[in-house]
């Protein structure tokens, strides 16, 4: 790191943030010469709160809140669980829907939320809130129904072993996370109030699965997040690494002696963490701040940067010149990840029936791409519906490599390592580098462990501990949060969404029952697996009739899995669905998805998360072959 020279500095900007002067040649030049810690406070976050319309706004909003930093809330806001494009209360609070619509005197005409629907016939059926009381209004019902139900989701505490895990491995959960990340940036915070009755829901991602997360706008726009090679040439072209931490110390590790790496991460004076540094608090210097959510999310965008770091070294070393070799770097591992994404990861998590309608051919390009919309945004229904099923995936206790097979590491430790928390550990401690091995092997036997069954029982922490926030910024579980928004923003019920599939497919042959009433209860294999959970869930459901009928999107796609997904091995066809033409919508309809002028996803090598994540390890991968892949596919 001690070789970091960025070539640029202000975000979409030609004036410094706070005092509206024009940057100095000196200022561009060097993260470390931003003139207050402001300055990098926007950097930081620019590119996550600025407005589609490429407009800096935000400034001015946040300003009065960092002027009382540290003692602000304003961060306390930010360590907020925001898995798969989950947004703080705190940048929520202008948008209006059911719960709060009447909290703003000068809104009276009850605006309500409006983003794209894969659906659009559906726009006008919202879900049905529960029945009022004399004593309870309907939105105080159905929270408190709502709460009473995804109390009892728990699943097993251990979660270690047994037949509540999937043929899936587990590094699949996060994974998914991170695809997700790349086409959805829930835009609310630094949007204007809404005057009329629709307020749209702006997506702040580029939307067209082209590795967003790890290359942000590239090293002219976004030159902050990157390094230069040795030599004359300071083209920027390569990524700065953290390093890990000694267990038991902050204090970073020589990176001779200790193969792992974390993300780079700098303190509000533009400083690099040091042997001088202090333990916090950190920002890490990355695209997206939400893919340091957790360990194993952050220690998989780390592994990215070290591929495209070694790919780019191997390019120099045979005279290419730094800005070709980073441009050569980008289009290669931007094809395999899209391959990895259709070829591996949506193969584990769709019906086959579904996979195939979208993406059986040699190109990946199905049958059922021709019908889908080109959207300038995602859908809703994929957004605050479909996209919750990683949730049941996620694990309460790994084994994130050899060191932690005798005391696996909880979910909530797990999220510990984050900038984004107060108290994170970070950097890294070395004792807590992951072993890819433990999360996505090729190798047989394989070592990699399981996620969870996509089903109704999720893990403790997703349904007890507050991960997620309301609007008004009450502290929720995540499963009570997947839920609401689905009534707070006025989705249609899974009932009608499977009905509107059903339409969608038309005469393709692919069964899509509607699920309803009893459907919507434990399975038999669930009951026999969960005895006393089952039991305790069935019963909450039976209190609410309503919830039977008509089902919150989210909850119906992990119910549906369970039904009709092989016991909650894939998803089933509702919820295939849904993901599946996002994500087709994402590859071939999106306008900025065209990243080389071959064919979309050229036939590459990896095809597999785990042929993927070993481009990082030379005892795998040598020179000589990642050169041979390159060289085969016409990439170098």
């Amino acid at each position: 790191m001690n070789g970091f020279r960025p070539t640029g500095f202000w975000v979409r900007a030609s004036f410094c943030p706070v005092c509206c002067s024009p940057p100095s040649r000196r200022a561009r030049s060097s993260i470390r010469q931003c003139h207050d810690r402001l300055g990098n406070v926007a950097l930081l976050w620019g590119r996550a709160i600025q407005t589609t319309d490429g407009q800096v706004c935000f400034y001015s909003r946040i300003h009065a809140k960092l002027l009382a930093w540290p003692h602000s809330s304003f961060w306390k806001t930010r360590s907020t669980s925001m898995l798969h494009g989950e947004t703080s209360s705190f940048e929520a609070a202008n948008i209006p829907n059911r719960s709060n619509q009447n909290s703003d005197d000068g809104l009276n005409d009850k605006p309500t939320l409006r983003g794209i629907r894969l659906f659009p016939s559906l726009a006008d059926v919202p879900i049905a809130l529960f029945d009022a009381t004399e004593d309870e209004s309907a939105i105080d019902r159905t929270k408190a129904g709502l709460l009473d139900i995804t109390a009892e989701m728990v699943g097993p505490t251990d979660g270690l072993e047994g037949s509540d895990l999937s043929p899936t491995p587990a590094g699949f959960t996060y994974f998914g996370q991170f695809v997700f990340h790349d086409i959805v940036f829930s835009q609310i915070f630094g949007l204007p109030k809404p005057t009329g009755k629709t307020h749209h829901l702006k997506n702040a991602s580029s939307q067209g699965l082209d590795l967003s997360g790890l290359y942000g706008r590239g090293p002219i726009v976004d030159a902050h997040l990157y390094d230069v090679a040795d030599g004359a040439d300071l083209s920027a072209c390569r990524f700065p690494i953290g390093l890990p931490c000694m267990k038991g110390s902050m204090l970073p590790v020589d990176g001779k002696t200790m193969q792992g790496r974390d993300l780079p991460r700098i303190d509000f004076s533009g400083k690099f963490i040091s042997v001088e540094g202090r333990r916090s608090p950190y920002r890490p210097l990355v695209a997206d701040p939400r893919n340091d959510d957790n360990l194993v999310l952050s220690q998989l965008l780390c592994t990215l940067m070290g591929i495209h770091n070694r790919i780019v070294d191997l390019l120099l070393g045979i005279g290419t010149d730094p800005a070709e070799a980073y441009k050569r770097a980008r289009i290669y591992l931007t094809s395999v990840y899209r391959t990895v994404i259709i070829n591996d990861y949506l193969r584990k998590v769709l019906a086959p029936e579904i996979w195939d309608h979208f993406f059986a051919s040699d190109d990946f390009l199905g049958a059922g791409v021709s019908a889908l919309e080109t959207f300038n945004a995602l859908p809703l229904e994929f957004t605050f519906g479909a996209s919750r099923f990683a949730h049941a995936m996620v694990r309460q206790f790994y084994v994130v490599n050899d060191r932690s097979v005798e005391e696996p590491a909880n979910l909530r430790k797990m999220l510990s390592f984050s900038s984004l928390r107060p108290g994170g550990e970070i950097p890294i401690p070395e004792n807590w580098i992951v072993d890819w091995n433990r999360f996505a092997s090729a190798d047989t036997p394989s070592k990699a462990q399981s996620a969870r069954r996509i089903g109704p029982f999720l893990s403790k922490e997703l349904t007890i501990a507050g991960l997620s926030a309301e609007l008004n910024g009450t502290v929720r579980p995540v499963a009570f949060m997947d839920c609401w928004r689905c009534y707070d923003l006025g989705l249609p019920s899974g009932q009608d969404v499977a009905g509107a599939v059903k339409t969608a497919l038309g005469d393709n042959s692919i069964d899509v029952p509607v699920l309803t009433g009893n459907d919507m209860l434990p399975t038999a294999a669930c009951a026999k697996r969960y005895v006393y959970n089952a039991g305790r869930l069935r019963a909450a459901l039976q209190r609410y009739p309503e919830f039977l009928r008509q089902t919150p999107l989210s909850y119906y796609i992990i119910q549906e899995a369970s039904v009709l997904g092989n016991d909650g091995s894939h998803l089933g066809p509702v919820g295939s669905y849904v993901v599946a033409a996002t994500i087709a919508s994402a590859l071939f309809k999106a306008a900025d998805t065209d990243i080389t002028s071959r064919r979309l996803i050229p036939d590459v090598e990896p095809k597999t998360l785990a042929g993927l994540l070993d481009l990082n390890d030379t005892a795998k991968v040598s020179d000589e072959v990642l050169g041979g892949l390159l060289g085969s596919q016409g990439f170098q």
